[in-house]
């Protein structure tokens, strides 16, 4: 887009910068219409100050062109606005500024101060606004565009809040909120896709099995889910195929809507870098998950075990207990089996080719000195599979002989509490509003509350997806065990086994002995 200055050759004399601004271009949205162009509205805006500069006997010198940039937000730096404060200070290449409106030069008190301090140093600077009378060359003038400025800041304070209380509000009651159409869902937001919503709920009922996320976004690009390119990004690097981020995809899983609840974020919670985790977000009543209109993709426990799972890798990454040797998939007990003399994790590795051990049995596990253990270790390796494989599956059976009833598992346990919670702010509120305690005090407390919330929440959905397991997983597990890849079996069994201690046999060709191989399960 190019903004064109007051052409050569004109009788005018006074060089100005023309400043444009327009919050939000919705030409340079996903999913534009086709119609709209970028910058229309600026160029617009340049077209009546070019118009009204002429009688004055200026001319634009130079334009400053914040397109797409709100003036609002105190944490976003309007680039050309910075520039346009460094020329007005120099006072060469301009001398003075033309607006369209005073909103369009400044939304925020301190935005209009800076200007207002360069106009008072330099009394000579001009700055007229288009509508709206602003004069920045009079004090008169200064004054009524700080006012002007410090009540547009308040009543975009008011608006965002009065728009997140109905908001909240609405999401309490269940009312669908507006938006683009979610993944999984047809165009009116309530129906289900009949193949997005297949594939999004195999998606969501493979993650507890290990299925990770990386491998479900390479499935749906083959399937043709495709992320929307903006048009800059066409402009820039034209028509391609691109697969969806991998934010996107666990955004898209863990969204509390694929098993019907409502979730409500505000808008100044959004700010941040980082793409919200929206299972923290599930709007609660009296201690209950709010249910929205739409129909589900999948049952709350089924979500609440995705979930959790995804939680569960996440703080093993940040505290950095996902080790190399746990990443493997060719062995079934790396990353579980641990040496009996110093409890070093075994590693697996092939014996020598065209060895006796090798043709029998192919590879072994061993506690490598090389790498920080004892080396007092090494036993073969398929034997030690098979024995903690079948004892496994026996674990397996005699759950499965124990009715699982619906009671064993109470994932409503904390609904109390948490309505209790919820009470115990609204009145720690109350108390700070008639003054009987101070900011600091209800601070502490509703700090305390709502650390103590987010728990319970957290222990809800491990609960639900506890009972999701013991109800359906188990019973098919037997079934589809053999034709289970090594990294779902690991998968299972590190939910029930904490480790393997293996101990030393002895050289020799001597019998295998089970009882010298320990499974230490979960409790």
């Amino acid at each position: 887009m190019i903004l064109d200055t007051l052409p050569r050759g004109t009788s005018a004399s006074l060089p100005v910068g023309a400043y444009v601004r327009l919050s939000e271009d919705k030409a340079l949205k996903a999913g534009a219409a086709a119609w709209r162009r970028e910058g229309d509205q600026v160029v617009d805006q340049l077209e009546k100050i070019n118009a009204f500069v002429a009688p004055l006997g200026w001319y634009v010198a130079k334009v400053y062109n914040d397109n797409n940039t709100p003036a609002s937000d105190p944490l976003i730096v309007r680039g050309d606005f910075e520039e346009m404060l460094v020329d007005l200070e120099m006072g060469v290449t301009i001398q003075g500024i033309v607006f369209y409106h005073s909103d369009r030069l400044a939304r925020l008190e301190y935005d209009a101060a800076r200007i207002n301090r360069l106009y008072t140093i330099n009394t000579n600077l001009v700055g007229k606004a288009v509508t709206g009378g602003t004069d920045l060359s009079t004090p008169e003038g200064r004054s009524l565009f700080m006012m002007q400025a410090t009540m547009g800041g308040m009543e975009i304070h008011r608006n965002k809040a009065r728009i997140s209380s109905t908001n909240r509000r609405l999401a309490e009651q269940g009312v669908m909120h507006g938006g683009p159409r979610p993944f999984g869902w047809e165009e009116d937001r309530s129906s289900l896709h009949p193949v997005e919503s297949e594939d999004l709920a195999a998606a969501i009922r493979a993650v507890p099995s290990g299925k990770k996320v990386g491998s479900i976004r390479n499935e749906w690009f083959g399937k043709g889910y495709k992320k929307r390119q903006t048009k800059k990004g066409r402009e820039k690097h034209g028509e391609r195929d691109m697969p969806l981020d991998h934010s996107t995809v666990e955004a898209i899983l863990v969204n509390p809507r694929n098993c019907g609840y409502m979730a409500h974020l505000p808008q100044s919670e959004r700010r941040a870098g980082a793409r919200p985790w929206m299972p923290d977000h599930v709007v609660y009543k009296n201690g209950k998950p709010v249910r929205g209109p739409w129909e589900p993709v999948v049952t709350p426990e089924e979500w609440a075990a995705c979930v959790e799972t995804l939680e569960d890798r996440k703080k093993k990454r940040k505290k950095g207990l996902n080790k190399p040797h746990e990443t493997s998939e060719k062995y079934l007990l790396a990353g579980i089996a641990r040496c009996g003399k110093c409890m070093f994790p075994l590693t697996a590795n092939w014996y020598s080719k065209n060895s006796t051990s090798y043709e029998r049995y192919g590879y072994r596990y061993a506690c490598l000195s090389s790498l920080g253990g004892c080396g007092g270790v090494t036993r073969v390796g398929p034997p030690i599979e098979d024995l903690v494989e079948s004892a496994f599956l026996d674990e397996v059976r005699r759950s499965l002989d124990a009715a699982v009833n619906d009671d064993d598992v109470d994932e409503t346990v904390h609904n109390k509490r948490l309505a209790e919670i919820e009470h115990e702010i609204e009145e720690v509120n109350q108390r700070r509003k008639s003054k009987r305690i101070t900011i600091a005090q209800a601070l502490d407390v509703i700090e305390d509350l709502e650390k103590e919330r987010a728990e319970l929440r957290s222990e809800h959905r491990r609960l639900m997806a506890s009972k999701l397991q013991r109800k359906t997983e188990y019973p098919t597990l037997l079934k589809h065990w053999d034709g289970y890849s090594i990294a779902e079996k690991k998968h299972r069994l590190k939910r029930d086994i904490r480790a393997v201690i293996v101990q030393a046999q002895g050289r020799g060709r001597l019998p295998f002995k089970p009882e010298l191989i320990e499974i230490e399960w979960i409790t």
